[in-house]
């Protein structure tokens, strides 16, 4: 419990440099085909440096499916270098269907495995970015636009 004050007045201490920012993405895993929609928070500790956490989800293409992550950013200019980790539910197979002699019912199965991942502005006065995220199990592409920012105003490379 001591622990968890000391992370809070951290994070709490270091408003000189603090904005979150609320955000959503669209991509399509290149891996199995399925297209994704999702929604994000990024902290940043730094000028450079923030951390975040996403949630996304197949709603067209595969029930129950998700992902869960939670990463630490590095900003470089226009593009920004990505590393977390990943909580996810999978089908087994890439049709989401495995009929077994006792069920017949979609097998899904969890994953957790670190991530790395780049997105890059594409336009220098807009904020939409395209990102590329690659796991063991999955390679997504896609595109993100924060919605609104919370915090102190301050210049910043996206």
């Amino acid at each position: 419990m001591k622990n968890f004050f000391y992370l809070i007045i951290l994070l709490t201490s270091s408003s000189l440099y603090s904005q979150a920012h609320i955000g959503t993405s669209g991509a399509f895993d290149l891996e199995n085909e399925y297209a994704k929609l999702g929604v994000g928070i990024n902290y940043m500790l730094a000028p450079k440096v923030s951390v975040g956490g996403g949630v996304m989800i197949t709603p067209f293409d595969v029930d129950d499916d998700y992902e869960i992550m939670l990463n630490v950013k590095y900003n470089l200019g226009r593009f920004n270098l990505a590393a977390g980790y990943m909580f996810h539910e999978m089908p087994d197979d890439h049709m989401g269907m495995h009929m077994s002699v006792d069920s017949m019912h979609s097998s899904h199965e969890n994953h957790n495995e670190p991530y790395i991942g780049i997105d890059y502005k594409l336009f220098k006065n807009k904020k939409l970015r395209i990102f590329f995220n690659t796991s063991e199990s999955m390679k997504t592409l896609g595109l993100m636009m924060p919605i609104f920012n919370i915090g102190k105003k301050m210049h910043m490379n996206h």
